[in-house]
């Protein structure tokens, strides 16, 4: 009996053992998989009456809003204010930033933030890039191919013994082109190999159309940030059924939300002084001292704040107080935070006072929720350290005027498509001549030159 007994506690020792040993392999071997998808590409140019309408009704594809931003996205010279490169995935270089692309940077400074609050190291960060078309078909569409690139890179890696966690980031629409996943999750024709364990939707315009994906099990958490100071956000009017867009989920008939979403209000505070007369070195601490002699100032991230970079020639403050950092970068510390404290409600602010390096988490709803926590938000020398390095990546050549060249003149080369194909059309309506297989449409075109290139006002 007693041999029985040893023998027994012998085995149970062994597969205790055997048990943790394969957990904390499987640890090791994870890792995670972050995938940047940049938002809508090139807009405001374009919003005239005909572009409009052709953009209410999802019938962009022979307008020159569709065809000019063809001929832009390809062009490396708009890769160099935001995590973006070619169409596709494309996998981003940590370990060598420079000035020609902002991709490299940008992952930089989001691993270096990551690791420094306790995420496991890891270097596979990619770009997902799409047409950036205001378009909630070519979204669908596009989504698939984002499904396909996934489906190749979770596999390589598990043949090397990996066990990938993914985590798609999404900046404005490329959000909305992520939740597309939710409707390609229910093909049959799709694999159900993988999930994303985290969708971060940055930004994001909330639309009836593609918002009740989150409940999609692809999906196993979702956290949306926004701010009440982006007004981008809202304005798309045209690929969603609702007049305006919105900032957050909500639920409605047939719609609940689900528990794995965590919605979050970027607040951000700023703080000076009432009296001129009095010199501070630092904003003080104390509660009392600060009311009484500081002013509070809202300085809410914009649209382009949340994930450009400083340089960018959009509404990026120079003034901002981690410029020239986007929010995305600081993302990381939140997302930390929430996971540490699960008690925390799924719709809350954080409040960020920079000056006094704290972050305040408050629920979004006081009167429902009095919960309240306070916690350190960066080390200041880490900060000040990316702040240096991050302006010798500053590109050189990109400024305001060749921006408008690139997007103007690629307008200039459509028009002049357009009417070549309106003559060559007549042509073959009358008949008069025999028309080559081959046909040079720019043959006359003095803007034309293969794609852009910086030096475009040179004819």
């Amino acid at each position: 009996m007693n041999k029985n007994k040893l023998f027994m506690s012998i085995f149970f020792i062994y597969n205790n053992l055997l048990f943790t040993e394969f957990i904390n392999n499987n640890k090791i071997n994870e890792q995670w998989v972050t995938i940047f998808i940049h938002g809508s590409f090139s807009l405001r140019p374009h919003l005239g009456l005909r572009n409009m309408i052709k953009m209410i009704h999802d019938s962009i594809e022979e307008s020159i809003y569709y065809r000019s931003t063809e001929i832009n996205r390809r062009d490396p010279f708009f890769y160099k204010n935001q995590a973006m490169s070619g169409l596709g995935i494309e996998k981003i270089d940590i370990h060598n930033p420079h000035n020609n692309a902002a991709s490299p940077i940008l992952a930089a400074s989001f691993e270096e933030i990551s690791t420094s609050v306790g995420y496991p190291k890891t270097d596979e960060y990619y770009n997902f890039g799409w047409s950036g078309l205001i378009s909630n078909k070519l979204r669908y569409l596009e989504a698939r191919f984002l499904y396909k690139d996934l489906d190749k890179i979770i596999k390589k890696l598990q043949s090397e013994g990996i066990k990938p966690k993914v985590r798609l980031i999404g900046c404005s629409h490329g959000g909305n082109l992520a939740l597309q996943l939710g409707a390609l999750y229910m093909e049959k024709t799709i694999s159900k190999d993988f999930c994303i364990d985290e969708l971060w939707l940055l930004g994001t315009p909330i639309q009836i159309e593609t918002d009740y994906f989150i409940n999609s099990p692809i999906f196993k958490k979702v956290y949306n940030f926004y701010s009440r100071a982006d007004r981008v956000q809202t304005l798309d009017c045209f690929s969603s059924k609702r007049f305006f867009s919105r900032k957050k989920f909500s639920k409605r008939h047939n719609f609940a939300l689900p528990d794995k979403l965590v919605q979050i209000r970027i607040k951000m505070t700023e703080y000076e002084p009432y009296s001129k007369k009095f010199v501070y070195n630092s904003v003080p601490k104390n509660q009392k001292e600060l009311k009484r002699n500081f002013k509070a100032i809202n300085s809410d991230p914009g649209h382009f704040e949340l994930w450009f970079m400083g340089w960018t020639i959009l509404t990026y403050r120079k003034t901002f107080p981690f410029y020239p950092l986007p929010v995305l970068t600081f993302l990381p510390i939140i997302t930390k935070y929430i996971e540490q404290n699960p008690d925390m409600p799924r719709d809350i602010v954080a409040h960020i006072k920079p000056e006094l390096n704290t972050i305040e988490f408050i629920p979004y709803h006081t009167v429902k929720s009095k919960y309240h926590r306070e916690f350190t938000f960066i080390n200041q020398e880490l900060l000040k350290h990316m702040q240096y390095h991050v302006t010798k990546f500053i590109p050189k050549d990109y400024n305001i005027e060749i921006y408008n060249q690139k997007v103007y003149g690629a307008m200039n080369i459509v028009e002049c498509e357009h009417k070549e194909i309106r003559k060559i059309l007549k042509l073959e309506k009358k008949k008069k001549e025999k028309l080559p297989k081959t046909l040079n449409i720019h043959k006359t075109d003095k803007y034309y030159k293969g794609h852009l290139v910086p030096n475009l006002d040179q004819k």
